[in-house]
Order: C-alpha cells, then structure tokens, then sequence
C-alpha cells in the first residue's frame, strides 16, 4: 500500500518527461535510465551514471517505455554477423593465405551496409545508422572472420608440418 501512494504522490514527477527512480528506503530520483538488466538498473541524473542494484528498486518510472528494447542492440548486432556465411572463405583464406588472411581479417572494416547477405535478410535495418549498433557488429564481424582465418592457418601447419 505504501509503494501504492508513494506512486501516485510521485506520479507528477514521471509525467514530466523524466524517467523515475524510487528506492527501497523511499528516496526518489528523477533523471534517465540507460539499461534495464536482470541485475541493476544504468541511471543518468545530471551528468552522473549510477549502478542501481535491482534489489534496492521499489518502483521504476519510463517516460518512454519503447525506447529500452528487450534485446540489447549488441545482441541485435551479433545476431546479424551470423547472416554474414562466410565462415567457409575465411577458414580456406587461412589455409592457403596463413598470416596474410589473418592480418587482412583484423584491419578490414565491417559495416552491415556492405554485407549483401545482412542487408537482404536482417530484420535489424533501422539500426544500420545507429554508431552502438555498428561497433558491436563490425567487433564481432571482426573477432569470427579472424577466428576462422586462424583456424585455417593452424589446419595447414598441423596438416603439412614434418613430424
């Protein structure tokens, strides 16, 4: 009943455009939740970020409640490097290419615009402009092909090495 009142005396607060924060203990913040986890709650109020535990929370005010998607955009992200397919290029550029694929695969700059495969069948394209979005895809795109390039390097030194 307590958290009851305490959110209609408050409910002002979240109607002006502001997200709102309510503790366990009854204090009250008003500023702009980044990220929602399982585990605590990212909060910006004036410049600052606060680590909110999860357990402290007593209520959580969205202005826009659409904004915090249910998938983080790196998620999002990672799941499209799958579309690429080219798991097969890089592991035989590996073995026949060895360190020149690899070198090659850590300083090619991925972007899902240039990916035919991601462009035609990923469900993501309105975050193709978003620089958080782009980041953890070109990381990810990077980590995999150079993985693979690395294992079809050591395939070929296991395979032709003398023993």
């Amino acid at each position: 009943m307590k958290k009851f009142l305490l959110f209609l005396f408050l409910l002002p607060a979240v109607l002006q455009a502001k997200d709102l924060i309510v503790l366990q203990n009854g204090h009250s913040f008003e500023g702009s939740v980044c990220k929602v986890q399982k585990s605590h709650v990212l909060f910006v109020q004036d410049g600052r970020r606060f680590r909110i535990p999860a357990k402290e929370l007593a209520f959580v005010g969205l202005e826009d409640p659409t904004r915090l998607d249910d998938v983080d955009i790196c998620l999002r992200a990672y799941r499209d490097v799958r579309l690429r397919g080219r798991q097969w290029h890089n592991f035989f550029g590996g073995v026949f290419f060895g360190p020149i694929t690899v070198i090659y695969d850590l300083l090619k700059d991925y972007h899902p615009l240039r990916d035919e495969r991601v462009l035609l069948l990923s469900k993501n394209k309105g975050s193709f402009s978003d620089p958080v979005y782009v980041e953890c895809y070109t990381y990810q795109a990077r980590t995999r092909a150079t993985i693979q390039a690395a294992g079809g390097w050591a395939t070929w030194i296991i395979l032709f090495s003398k023993r």
